[in-house]
């Protein structure tokens, strides 16, 4: 059966809770499991090299991403405060959706009302 999406490798950044369901697949690799010490340029870096797409909660990846030429992908989460009841919701009606934008995106901007794609 073929996949919908291509199949990514996400890199998730420490300020994203790592029991999470979604975050607890074998395409997703955290932070923490690696190295607490990384700072932005190391995972920057790291996502170019191994080819990951950073899922953070962090400006500075989002600033970094509007100034740089060479760069990962991007999705960046500004959800606010969410019970993880709310937030595994958000992400069953979402997660399709900000996936489906992966391919043309360099960044995208999850807010709860909508989803910004930046080329």
């Amino acid at each position: 059966m073929t996949s919908k999406f291509p199949e990514y490798s996400f890199l998730v950044d420490v300020n994203l809770p790592k029991w999470f369901s979604f975050f607890n697949k074998e395409n997703f690799i955290h932070i923490v499991d690696m190295d607490t010490r990384m700072t932005d340029d190391d995972i920057w870096e790291y996502a170019i090299r191994n080819n990951k797409v950073i899922l953070t909660k962090d400006t500075d990846f989002y600033n970094k991403s509007i100034s740089t030429l060479v760069k990962p992908k991007v999705i960046y989460f500004q959800l606010g405060n969410m019970t993880l009841a709310d937030l595994h919701n958000y992400f069953e009606v979402n997660w399709s959706k900000i996936l489906s934008h992966l391919r043309e995106a360099d960044m995208i901007i999850v807010q709860r009302d909508k989803i910004n794609v930046i080329l």
